[in-house]
């Protein structure tokens, strides 16, 4: 059985995730015009792998070069995104968590990311930590196994499956960086809300 990953009729010689992007670089022996290939891979609204920006050629080193390439912008890319948000690179783990209650929800808590579910790049503190805000995967013995979740650090809102949840964090054992986040949430939450024509907003 050919268990070969394929890119349309090119065969995939590398690939490196990065940044939030995958590079590719491939080869297909039978185009005797273009035999290499680099291209980025994403997926589609219909959830099918795309190909955009490819570059063919029958020069090796020149595709190779402007995969390398791609690559290296890549990691400007995490170079950056560590850069804009300042805070020391560490990873959690169970040490940071506290024991769940046997029928405790993880809806409104602050909970951590497992390391293995995130990119090697983005297996930091910050993009660990966050609150999950709903899903059935919240509950304990439920069905389902969405969770939404909240980041701490930036706020930014996406989805993970419970099995991605490490735990729920200690409060007592994060990063200094991470109390302070938590001190200004709990502060904004105490102002007082706004009134417009009598009601509350």
């Amino acid at each position: 059985m050919d268990k070969r990953e394929m890119a349309g009729d090119y065969e995939i010689l590398q690939a490196v995730r990065l940044g939030g992007k995958e590079v590719l670089l491939g080869y297909n022996p039978k185009d005797g015009c273009a035999p290499y290939m680099t291209s980025y891979r994403v997926v589609n609204f219909f959830g099918d792998y795309i190909y955009p920006e490819a570059i063919a050629g029958n020069d090796y080193l020149e595709i190779m070069q402007a995969f390398l390439n791609r690559v290296q912008e890549q990691a400007k890319v995490v170079e950056q995104f560590r850069e804009n948000r300042k805070v020391p690179i560490e990873t959690l783990g169970r040490e940071h968590c506290r024991e769940r209650g046997e029928k405790e929800s993880l809806e409104g808590k602050l909970i951590i990311l497992r390391p293995a579910s995130l990119a090697p790049e983005y297996r930091t503190a910050d993009c660990q930590l966050g609150f999950a805000t709903g899903g059935f995967g919240c509950s304990p013995g439920a069905g389902g196994r969405a969770v939404y979740f909240e980041e701490l650090y930036s706020g930014e809102r996406c989805r993970w499956e419970i099995g991605d949840v490490l735990g729920i964090a200690n409060p007592d054992t994060l990063p200094d960086w991470a109390k302070e986040k938590l001190t200004e949430r709990e502060d904004q939450h105490r102002k007082p809300k706004k009134l417009e024509r009598g009601e509350a907003r």
